[in-house]
């Protein structure tokens, strides 16, 4: 067992891990209340009229009224647990040393998997809650504009997240393979359960519902791979490994 410590935006974490088995304790993370500051009208932009979206002067203020709005109301919250893996089939399937399976993707088919996070991460629910009194009151665009500045901040909050992860487990020898989250890409959202049971999903006051669907709605939940050999898998952006082409809020890469 080794005792590892982590300083990271002023924060000082302590964390015990084996790395041949479990982390032993879930990790908070901090600073995500920097996608206020960091979430821009492009990004809102993009879930507000799609990749190909030409917007104006009127409209770009409008978005970031709406931004300011959000920040006023969300309270962002993340945290991460780490566990080491039993076995594994690429493509399949990975068994955790707890005992917990979990099915993958059939199109992850990378080799030598040996540790699996699982994250969750929530605005609260002031902005989803403030979206639906702008409807009852008939204001269906301020309400939309208002929400899809929810889905951009959380889209960027989910990359933090995972930053986040990537680097402190950098420091370990370990190397970010992909992730993967319920409900997305095929991906079972029963799946959700399982990874409920992983994370501390209390810790960030997320819950699940009977259907699986997180409350508040404005939470983000997946799995991410990590290995202790080779070198971390580079992505360009999470659009890149979906196979939805078609999809019209794509982030489209000028290389593709």
């Amino acid at each position: 067992m080794k005792l590892l410590k982590w300083e990271l935006n002023s924060h000082i974490n302590l964390f015990a891990i084996n790395l041949d088995g479990a982390v032993m304790n879930a990790r908070q993370i901090p600073g995500l209340s920097s996608v206020k500051q960091d979430v821009c009208v492009e990004s809102v932009a993009r879930y507000f009229g799609g990749t190909g979206y030409i917007g104006n002067k009127k409209t770009d203020d409008r978005i970031r009224n709406a931004i300011a709005k959000a920040s006023s109301l969300i309270r962002p919250k993340g945290t991460y647990t780490l566990f080491g893996v039993l076995d594994y089939i690429p493509g399949k399937e990975v068994i955790l040393e707890n005992g917990i399976g979990l099915s993958i993707p059939e199109c992850f088919t990378d080799k030598g998997i040996q540790f699996v996070a699982a994250a969750i991460g929530t605005l609260g629910n002031k902005l989803e809650n403030q979206t639906r009194i702008l409807a009852d009151q008939g204001k269906i665009y301020e309400s939309t504009l208002l929400d899809c500045v929810g889905i951009a901040m959380l889209d960027l909050m989910g990359e933090k997240i995972c930053k986040t992860i990537e680097l402190e487990s950098y420091s370990l020898g370990l190397a970010k393979r992909f992730r993967f989250a319920p409900g997305l890409e095929g991906y079972p959202l029963e799946q959700q359960q399982q990874l409920f049971l992983l994370a501390d999903n209390e810790a960030v006051g997320v819950l699940l519902n009977s259907s699986a669907i997180m409350m508040p709605a404005k939470s983000i939940s997946f799995f991410l791979m990590l290995t202790k050999t080779g070198k971390k898998r580079e992505e360009k952006n999470k659009c890149s490994s979906c196979r939805m082409a078609g999809c019209r809020f794509r982030i489209i890469n000028k290389k593709d």
